[in-house]
């Protein structure tokens, strides 16, 4: 490919007898933050002038032209070309319409002291208040308000409508070379974008089956059966928010039409409403045709290609990605409140304690899973709804279903000993008490099965003991405090209708009074 020789002109009246040429779009990366790699082509015609209409608009930095293969492009400029319009229109009052009429004879009827009259004359001139009359008796000039003016009437040489010229500036980039050559124009554009989606069913109590979906939300352009990928992944987009200079003028002329042909309005949201479906026909996978290809990366992005990408501007597409298959389990979740040295802790009863009923399940896949909004299913029904998170391949996500009704926890703390003055300041003075608190934890499981769970509490101070083979973790948040950061956490399964009690203790630095 050859780059394109950049002569940015400033000249704005540049009119040219060449027809405007509109880019199509033939292939797009896409990614979910509204914007979409996107490249445009061309071919300049015999004149060796292409003269592009609206060229796209891009971040800046990103907009690049190049010639396919060893053709070659000789110059290009950014200017605008002047076109004469003409629109025909009617008239709106009747002072409007004797103005189209200047010059010819008519019967006028007009209100003047209390009464109508009837004048035939001819009009002279009109403006916005007054119509000039010649009395076609006398000669004498009348001048006739034309709120008073009811009605006229005259030959078939009365005309009803008026051609109106107007000439508008166009945005157009002037690309020269030598015809038959193929321009490519690449740009980092808003208003195509894709939203993913994850539908898990649990129909099977060993294996879950996942399917991924993609709405592609086009308002960038016309996609005719487009060679497009779908991005997994963050890029680093820095210059996002602002035109490449190349095509700022196109910008400024567009800005009043809204964020539509690539410009920076932001990506419409995709649309909420969904048609009504048999729950139990499908998966969402059967029934469609393989629309993608194989995915592959590239550095820290995961690319999906769609094999043929074909929207209109303004339309939305769904695409199904892939679905696999994962071994699961469920696991009930909860999170204590935190225990501080300033607080402490006070007592919490089970209605004031969330516990979550969640899946744990590994990506077996080759490729990431990107962030996306989980529906849960079981034999057709809806359970529940939750984020996927990014997930790499060999990791493990965790998706929440629903409150845990069904499992009831409650926990105390009480202080157990208190060591006035441990701790003192450089100059001698007693700083801080030592304290040392005992907690408990009591879980009962009400449903008739047993439950694995997955139970946290972070506590500010050095815990001594935790019951029930807990994992304890040293966190480095907040080094700079007395209190060193410390995570319990418990693994417990707890049997159907059983009651699980969990001690544990620690000290904490607390501010002498």
């Amino acid at each position: 490919m050859t780059l394109a020789t950049f002569a940015v002109s400033a000249a704005l009246g540049f009119s040219a007898p060449e027809e405007l040429a509109k880019t199509k779009i033939v292939d797009a990366t896409i990614f979910k933050n509204g914007m979409a790699v996107a490249v445009h082509q061309a071919t300049i015609p015999s004149g060796g002038t292409l003269l592009i209409q609206e060229p796209p608009m891009a971040a800046t930095g990103t907009l690049w032209i190049y010639a396919e293969g060893t053709q070659s492009i000789s110059s290009v400029v950014m200017t605008t070309s002047t076109s004469e319009n003409e629109t025909t229109v009617s008239p709106g009052s009747v002072g409007e319409a004797l103005s189209y009429n200047i010059g010819k004879t008519m019967d006028i009827r007009w209100y003047d002291n209390e009464k109508w009259r009837d004048l035939r004359g001819k009009v002279l001139a009109v403006n916005n208040q007054l119509a000039v009359i010649e009395d076609e008796g006398s000669k004498t000039h009348l001048f006739v308000q034309l709120s008073t003016i009811g009605s006229f009437k005259g030959g078939d040489d009365l005309v009803w409508t008026k051609v109106v010229k107007s000439s508008v500036a166009t945005p157009v980039l002037r690309i020269t070379g030598r015809a038959g050559t193929t321009v490519n124009i690449m740009g980092l554009q808003s208003g195509l974008t894709w939203v993913p989606a994850y539908q898990i069913d649990l129909s099977d109590p060993k294996k879950l089956r996942m399917t991924c979906k993609a709405t592609v939300v086009n308002d960038l352009g016309d996609l005719d059966g487009i060679p497009a990928r779908l991005v997994t992944g963050f890029p680093n987009f820095t210059t996002v928010g602002g035109f490449d200079p190349l095509t700022f003028t196109a910008a400024l002329m567009r800005s009043g039409t809204g964020g539509g042909g690539g410009g920076f309005g932001g990506a419409a949201a995709p649309s909420q409403n969904a048609a009504s479906f048999r729950r139990e026909a499908s998966d969402g996978y059967q029934a469609f045709e393989p629309q993608t290809g194989e995915g592959f990366s590239g550095e820290d992005l995961f690319f999906t290609p769609l094999n043929s990408l074909r929207l209109k501007g303004g339309e939305r597409g769904y695409y199904v990605l892939f679905q696999t298959e994962s071994p699961y389990r469920h696991l009930y979740t909860l999170d204590l409140p935190s225990s501080t040295a300033q607080e402490g802790m006070r007592e919490y009863r089970s209605d004031e304690l969330t516990v979550w009923h969640e899946i744990e399940f590994e990506n077996t896949m080759k490729q990431p899973w990107t962030t996306g909004s989980g529906l849960v299913m079981q034999a057709g029904q809806m359970l529940g709804m939750d984020e996927v998170k990014y997930t790499t391949p060999g990791t493990k996500a965790y998706v929440k279903i629903a409150k845990g009704l069904d499992v009831a926890a409650e926990t105390r703390e009480e202080e157990v000993d208190r060591e006035r003055g441990v701790l003192k300041d450089r100059y001698g003075n007693i700083s801080h008490d030592r304290v040392t608190v005992k907690g408990v934890l009591e879980i009962t499981n009400y449903k008739g099965i047993d439950v694995e769970m997955k139970i946290s509490k972070q506590i500010e101070g050095e815990v001594l003991k935790a019951e029930g083979s807990a994992n304890l973790f040293k966190s480095a948040a907040r080094l700079n405090q007395v209190n060193p950061t410390t995570l319990i956490e418990w693994r417990p399964t707890v049997k159907k209708g059983a009651k699980m009690t969990f001690e544990y203790t620690y000290q904490v630095y607390i501010p002498a009074r």
